[in-house]
This record gives structure tokens, sequence and C-alpha cells, in this order.
């Protein structure tokens, strides 16, 4: 049995349960918001989160409590998970994965610290700089802050929770860079135009286009990076400079809507079912093996 523990009622968790099905694989959506849910994870072989860090703007602080705990019942039932359990501590703090690639020799942008909104010292910081929370996505409370005396009305509506300030830097070519990583391979790239404000997101009306030129040290640092932080399938977010690249972002969970599949024309949970069916073929012949070893 693979579970999927998931806090959010996306339409991508119940399509990639499906995918997983198609394999003849027996599958559950395992909600951590259940008081039941220790329960249905011990009857389980392999688990599979799809635990966002953005759980936090839904409410849905149970799952993002409860998953540490989730972490350790697994390893005392000899439960894998997917992605590792590192990388879920990856997806819920930006400062830590961010510190990780820095100490590993890749590109980051500058963090200058993590705060409370009311904490932050606009004296500490450099301009431009962006602000977003540690613990979260989808732009939600992410601003640009252009010089020290607009960051107080920036971020008084923001509520209280830890916030990394860090470099900005611009997307001079426009656009940034998403990648896909799925079992060590970049499956897909693509440009998402920049909104006015300096932001993207499906929901804010950035556009999707192929990269089919991408460079191809750019990929294999986006494969490193995901190696590094223990992320067997997600995504990452790029900016390209006229010097460089810098990785702004990674995902241990990554999303899609209905329509990005022919958008895109690519099935992303699809492929990152067909990958976890894979893993969940080799574990169950690596259990047969052990068995008839003994």
């Amino acid at each position: 049995m693979v579970g999927i523990l998931y806090e959010s009622e996306e339409w991508s968790s119940y399509k990639l349960l499906e995918e997983i099905q198609s394999f003849g694989i027996e599958a559950c959506l395992i909600s951590l918001e259940e008081d039941h849910a220790f329960e249905l994870v011990n009857s389980c072989d392999l688990l599979v989160s799809r635990i966002f860090a953005s759980a936090q703007f839904r409410a849905h602080h149970k799952s993002l409590e409860r998953m540490p705990e989730v972490i350790k019942q697994a390893e005392r039932k000899g439960i894998p998970i997917l992605n590792p359990p590192r990388a879920h501590f990856y997806e819920t703090s930006k400062a830590l994965s961010t510190a990780i690639l820095k100490q590993k020799g890749i590109a980051v942008p500058d963090v200058y610290g993590v705060f409370l909104p009311d904490e932050i010292d606009p004296g500490s910081l450099r301009y431009p700089c962006i602000i977003k929370p540690d613990c979260g996505g989808r732009t939600t409370c992410t601003v640009i802050i252009s010089e020290a005396g607009t960051l107080a009305g920036a971020v008084a509506e923001i509520p209280a929770i830890s916030m990394i300030a860090e470099e900005y830097i611009r997307p001079v070519y426009g656009y940034i860079t998403r990648v896909e990583v799925i079992g060590g391979e970049c499956r897909l790239i693509l440009k998402r135009s920049v909104t006015a404000d300096g932001l993207l997101a499906y929901h804010l009306g950035s556009a999707y286009t192929h990269y089919t030129d991408c460079p191809e040290k750019l990929r294999q640092t986006a494969v490193r990076a995901m190696e590094l932080l223990n992320i067997e399938f997600g995504s990452l977010d790029i900016i390209e400079t006229e010097r460089d690249f810098y990785i702004i972002d990674v995902n241990a969970v990554s999303n899609a809507s209905e329509d990005n599949t022919e958008m895109f024309g690519f099935d992303l949970m699809g492929e990152t079912a067909a990958y976890i069916a894979e893993r969940f073929r080799e574990m169950e012949k690596r259990n047969d093996d052990d068995k008839r070893n003994i």
C-alpha cells in the first residue's frame, strides 16, 4: 500500500492517487489534518509526502505540526518516505535549503536573516531586497522592498510568522526558469514571465513557455541541487543573469492544475506517479529477495 500524505484538497493529489493506482498498486490518501492519520500510516508500505510549505496559509497547521512525528513513526516502523524525510525540512524552510546550497558552492541570493515581520531592522538589509515566508509558497506574503522607508508599510499586514529577508536578484530577461526534476532528470523546463510587481505565479498571470534551449550547465546544477537536498522529485525556480544563474526557490512538493497538463504537453503527476511506482516495485523486489535469503 502506498499512502499519500496530504493536507490540501488539491486536484494534483487526487490525480497522483489515480495515476499510482493505474499501475495496479494499492494506494490511498492520508490527510494529516485528520486525527486517524497516524493509524493509517501504520498500514502503508511506502509513504509519499504532499505536505506543502504553504499549508499554514490554509490554516492547516496540524499537518505541519504532525509531519515530524509521522516521520519518526515511519522510521520506527521501517516505512520509507518519498521524498526522503530530510526533504520535508528543506521544503518548509527556505533559509535552511538556501544555506545548504550556498555551503555546497551553488549560487543563491544572499540571506540577511530570518525575522518576525515587526522585528525586521531596515538597517540590517541591503536594497532592493525580497521578504517572504521562511515556510511558505505561491508568493503569499511575498514583497519586494525597494528602499528602507517602504519596509514598515510593506510588512504591516503580514501575520506574525518567520520571514526570510534576502537579496533581490532582478530577472533581467523578464522570466524565471522553472525546472521540474524527477529521479535525477530535468523532465520539464519552463520560462515563467514576471508580473508587473516583480513577482511570478500562475494565479497572478505569469505566462509559461517551454525553454527548449536551456543551458546544459543550468540543467546539471538543478539536478545537483536536488541531490544535495535529498529531493527525488520536485521543482526549482532559477534566475539567469548576464554573468550567472541563481537558485531562488526549491520545492519538494510539485503542484499542477488540471489545465497545466494540456498547457505544458507534459503530465507532471503521471510522470511522478510512474517514478513512485518504479520505486515501489524496486522496494517489493528487495523485500522478496531478503525473504528468500533468510
